[in-house]
């Protein structure tokens, strides 16, 4: 028999302590295969193991295990540009990663998985990412950034180095062979082992502005030596160019945005041409916020096909034929896209998104046009279907025009409630970033219990177009508030949630619009929970690391002359604004938004009287949680009210109270 209980008190088969059991697949995630021994690897956060990264390997000729690569006291995660990513490589049976605590690169020979060495100086000032290897074993080509003691944006410098395997002396190890730019990433060496690609840009620009692509000649007569430096596309368009790839015949493909959206082109003819004859729509690859991002890659069986994105599926691409076929698969969405040959079987390798599962790393053979294989699931006990909330994209009116958000109704088959759902508003970090819609076990937490969830993709989110990406330039802090009050008031409207229930969460930059939302509309939300959020923009663009040190210049305006802008947009200062109640979380180590973000608003809140309430930790970490949440805030008392007047925290002591962990 079906119960009528109060949305947002249903029991749920969902607990807290489910949530922190497993990190899953997450941004850390990276795949190499080794040709050479058929063995695919791939990086994961351990929260076990204190949230460090490690390297996992399966061979894909024969039945195998799951081997961990790296011993205690290892940890495969780069700081450069604060956010990391491309960590490792593999070639020929021998691994290459850069170690957190110490920032070096270090070489395990696989035959000898314990023999662990370092093949760069000893310097906790130098970070390397973003490896690329020669065919022979002797250079490693990567990103190289070098900080100074007590430095600040302007003091770091970034540059493509070599590093000679073969060199004995640590100090002559690193050679520079591109500088001068602010920025380098994806370097790629040829299938012939004579040419170098690369992507380059300069402030202001982020990856998603404007890069630009160059190429280089190798030789290796008397150690490595780079010639004719050029750049081949880019140089005037005023395009982003990203994840460029070789092909087995040497072909070089990459994505970029000149005609509207990020597709698929090849470079011929002096330029990179769009490889199908019309645009696709969508954006067939992300922002590069991370190194080693994967989206599409040519296949091994025939270089002139290209496993990638479509409209709504993986597809493969003829780059002669211009056609593009989607392949059969239950996800609605595609990371670290690879492929893996196994004698004359071709395998897709990638991180598939679902809407009714944790994300699973699979391997689909692209013959028999199925999955094979998982090589990494979720630990999580399995939900029963009749529990799981599976989300409606709704396209909703907006200023700008329309704006995109995921519907997550609330949904448990033994309860229902008179009246309409509480509605949790969950806003993407970035900004340049999105929601895809994923199956998400927190989500399930709250839907189960009856509350709805609404993922905002505010104008400014990727997936939609240069267009849609760019109504933030200058407008972080509007159109992003407008957007989102917009999507919860549209939801009401449509009688999908209740208009007097409406709370919003976000962090990082969603956690900026969350507490815009609370100041500049008072009268849109109920409550507002904020993770590690920018408050006061002028203080961001003095704090920032060098990465997103000229990141706002663009969100917001030039600066000190739209100094006035920024104190404007700022929900610090104006704070008195906010009548509901607030909870902030923020990390001590935090580099990417610094701790002082939090701490400057909690005090205003405090002084104005506004119920609040403020959790610091310090993990060692940098933006975002990367460790067990319900560990780390397990037993503090602060509160969540699912009651039916407010639903959401209260500062007081007549009310259910429970502990933090659960608010996740």
């Amino acid at each position: 028999m079906v119960i009528t209980k109060p949305y947002g008190s249903w029991p749920s088969p969902v607990s807290a302590a489910s949530l922190g059991q497993d990190s899953g697949i997450k941004y850390d995630f990276l795949v190499k295969f080794d040709q050479s021994t058929n063995t695919v690897y791939w990086t994961k956060c351990v929260n076990e193991e204190g949230g460090r990264i490690q390297i996992f390997s399966q061979n894909l000729e024969k039945p195998s295990e799951t081997t961990a690569i790296l011993p205690i006291g290892y940890n495969c995660r780069s700081k450069v540009h604060e956010y990391g990513g491309g960590a490792y490589t593999v070639k020929k049976n021998s691994l290459f990663f850069s170690n957190f605590d110490d920032g070096r690169v270090y070489k395990i020979d696989l035959s000898h998985p314990t023999n662990i060495i370092p093949i760069v100086p000893e310097n906790r000032l130098c970070r390397y990412a973003d490896f690329s290897v020669d065919d022979e074993l002797q250079y490693i080509i990567c990103v190289h950034e070098e900080h100074i003691e007590n430095g600040t944006p302007e003091d770091v410098v970034n540059k493509l180095v070599a590093i000679d395997l073969l060199e004995k002396n640590l100090d002559k190890a690193v050679k520079t062979i591109a500088e001068g730019n602010d920025f380098y990433t994806s370097p790629i060496i040829n299938p012939s082992n004579d040419e170098l690609t690369f992507i380059s840009y300069n402030h202001p620009n982020l990856p998603w502005d404007f890069t630009q692509l160059y190429q280089a000649n190798l030789s290796y007569e008397n150690g490595l030596q780079v010639s004719d430096l050029r750049c081949i596309a880019g140089e005037s368009q005023g395009e982003s160019i990203v994840q460029p790839r070789y092909a087995k015949d040497g072909s070089l493909y990459a994505m970029t945005d000149r005609n509207g959206y990020w597709n698929l082109h090849k470079y011929q003819d002096g330029d990179l041409q769009q490889v199908l004859a019309e645009t696709i729509k969508i954006d067939q690859c992300g922002p590069s916020w991370v190194f080693g991002f994967s989206d599409y890659t040519p296949l091994t069986n025939d270089a002139t096909k290209i496993l990638c994105k479509s409209k709504s599926s993986l597809a493969i691409l003829d780059t002669e034929r211009q056609t593009i076929v989607d392949l059969p698969t239950p996800y609605i969405d595609f990371d670290q896209v690879q492929v893996a040959k196994v004698g004359d079987t071709e395998y897709a390798l990638f991180s598939a998104l679902s809407t009714t599962a944790p994300r699973k790393f699979v391997a689909y053979s692209l013959s028999d046009q199925k999955v094979v294989k998982i090589l990494q699931d979720s630990k999580s006990p399995p939900l029963d279907e009749e529990y799981i909330s599976e989300p409606q994209e709704i396209r909703f009116p907006t200023k700008h025009g329309f704006g995109y958000c995921y519907f997550y109704p609330p949904k448990n088959p033994e309860f229902k409630s008179d009246g309409l759902p509480p509605l949790r508003v969950m806003l993407h970090g970035g900004p340049t970033s999105r929601a895809d819609g994923e199956f998400d076990r927190n989500y399930i937490y709250w839907t189960s219990r009856g509350v709805a969830i609404a993922e905002v993709n505010y104008g400014g989110s990727t997936g939609y177009g240069k267009e849609y990406r760019n109504l933030l330039k200058k407008n972080w802090g509007i159109v992003d508030v407008d957007d989102c009050c917009a999507a919860a008031m549209h939801l009401a409207e449509i009688g999908l949630v209740d208009r007097e229930k409406l709370v919003i969460k976000g962090g990082s930059a969603g956690g900026f619009t969350t507490l815009a939302c609370l100041t500049f509309r008072p009268e849109v939300f109920k409550a507002g929970c904020a993770l590690y959020p920018v408050t006061d923009l002028k203080l961001l663009l003095q704090e920032g690391h060098k990465f997103e040190c000229k990141y706002l210049l663009g969100l917001i305006g030039a600066y000190p002359e739209e100094e006035q802008v920024y104190y404007d947009r700022s929900p610090t200062h104006f704070a008195q604004n906010i009548i509901c109640p607030a909870i902030l979380f923020h990390g001590l180590d935090d580099h990417a938004v610094p701790p002082s973000q939090s701490e400057d608003m909690v005090r205003v809140l405090n002084s104005n009287k506004v119920p609040n309430a403020f959790l610091s930790w310090s993990f060692g970490f940098m933006d975002g949680f990367l460790a067990s949440l319900s560990k780390a805030l397990k037993g503090s008392k602060y509160l969540i009210c699912l009651s039916n007047d407010v639903f959401f925290l209260r500062w007081t002591s007549a009310v259910h109270w429970i502990s933090l962990e659960e608010i996740f």
